[in-house]
């Protein structure tokens, strides 16, 4: 079983933008201390009211590049993403590819929000767990993964860490701006992203904080 890491984080995200407009403060502060970043879409967002699939890859290259991150396409349909053997086989592959030492991914049980968001959610935790099973046959070999946490999580669900933003919010919007197609365009979208920071922040005292839940301890060696 491989446990070198080729990623110090991989966040993973049902579309272009998920990311960025969600945890993208706390991808910059990782790259601020020199960590590796991986990206991963599951889906182009093909299917959003806005934009095309052709653009939202421009911007989430534009994104990536902001990041300094590399970026991924998994290639799962819009609006179609679903919970299912074959869907795992998939992301157990591609983790076991890039080799990432911590996950971020959407939080798997938020009905209020895409469905999307919860399919990608599922498949992750079960991925999360798959990797390191030697007889669940992907091609390449099994990986242990450390860590995982997820973000977007409704609030009933109790932070188990927040990392503050406040200093990166200028930044922020300057990533989030990458994706002009949606920051501009959906109808208050940016005053909702801007609210759930501040929301995020005092649970810790500070203007402006990005949550994240973990259903198991962290590593933090």
């Amino acid at each position: 079983m491989r446990t070198d890491f080729r990623y110090d984080v991989l966040a993973i995200g049902a579309h272009p933008d998920d990311v960025e407009h969600s945890i993208g403060g706390t991808l910059l502060r990782l790259r601020d201390q020199g960590k590796k970043i991986a990206i991963a879409h599951m889906t182009h967002g093909e299917a959003g009211t806005f934009g095309n699939a052709e653009l939202r890859d421009q911007e989430a290259r534009a994104a990536a590049d902001y990041l300094g991150a590399d970026v991924y396409w998994l290639d799962f349909p819009d609006t179609a993403i679903e919970d299912n053997p074959e869907s795992r086989r998939r992301v157990v592959k591609f983790i076991r590819d890039i080799r990432p030492r911590l996950i971020f991914c959407h939080y798997y049980e938020y009905p209020l929000m895409h469905p999307d968001h919860e399919a990608t959610g599922s498949i992750l935790r079960a991925a999360f767990r798959l990797c390191r099973f030697r007889n669940f046959e992907t091609g390449n070999e099994p990986f242990w993964i450390p860590n995982i946490a997820y973000y977007l999580f409704p609030e009933t669900v109790r932070a188990s860490f927040v990392v503050d933003v406040t200093d990166l919010m200028d930044r922020w919007e300057e990533l989030a701006n990458c994706y002009a197609s949606q920051f501009h365009n959906i109808p208050n979208y940016r005053d909702r992203l801007i609210t759930r920071k501040r929301a995020a922040g005092l649970l810790i005292d500070v203007p402006y904080g990005e949550a994240f839940y973990c259903d198991r301890p962290i590593n933090v060696t």
